[in-house]
């Protein structure tokens, strides 16, 4: 019971992490969207896949939120202070882990040095950005650092992940339904430009049936005024 409480608890930390630090907000936007636009991208574009130059690209993005929470733990002071990266050594360790992993990321995927599917998934949207997303938390907000916050973290990316894909999911369909109803209505178009053509041919054949017997009945009148002549 003490377990599930500690776990809840430190869950909801992590999700509510930007209302107890706002100025979380500047840095987590542009992963927010990043995030968003990369699902709706994928989703539109099903047979792509990550590529070693996005993969090299999004661990840039670790290194620029590294920088930051760095940034973040020297100016915990006023003035901001070296020895503020002592006085908070998790928080110093993380950064560290953040700019490293960002490294390591960066040049395997620079020189393709690990297997496709584990740089492609290390790499991939949803892992960098929940992981910048779970350090910047922890290092904004000083949520502890213990099994409970990694369990959160793990249940948080496992949410996450299922609900982009849901997204993703719903994106298709819609794409679908409308690629369908196109097709309806080219097919529409197409059967009533056929009718158009059939009414037009019939308009045609009449015009032509209808000159041809006036054409003849003229003759035939032009054969009577030269009999009584």
């Amino acid at each position: 019971m003490v377990f599930l409480e500690t776990f809840w608890q430190r869950l909801i930390e992590i999700v509510l992490a930007p209302a107890l630090n706002p100025s979380m907000f500047w840095i987590i936007m542009p992963l927010f969207f990043t995030l968003l636009l990369m699902t709706f991208y994928f989703g539109a574009h099903k047979r792509e896949e990550l590529g070693y130059s996005s993969a090299v690209a999004n661990s840039v993005v670790l290194l620029f939120v590294g920088v930051d929470l760095f940034k973040h733990v020297f100016n915990l002071t006023n003035p901001g202070h070296l020895m503020n990266f002592q006085f908070h050594p998790i928080s110093t360790v993380i950064c560290f882990a953040v700019i490293l992993e960002a490294f390591t990321l960066m040049f395997a995927s620079f020189f393709k040095s690990l297997p496709k599917q584990i740089t492609f998934f290390f790499c991939a949207p949803v892992s960098v950005n929940l992981q910048a997303y779970l350090a910047i938390a922890i290092v904004y907000t000083n949520i502890t650092l213990d099994w409970y916050t990694l369990l959160a973290a793990l249940l948080l990316f496992v949410v996450v992940y299922i609900l982009l894909k849901a997204l993703q999911f719903s994106q298709r369909q819609l794409a679908g339904a409308i690629h369908e109803k196109k097709l309806a209505e080219l097919d529409e178009e197409k059967k009533e430009a056929t009718r158009q053509a059939k009414a037009a041919e019939l308009e045609k054949k009449q015009y032509l049936a209808k000159d041809k017997a006036e054409k003849a009945l003229d003759t035939q009148h032009t054969g009577k005024k030269k009999k009584k002549k």
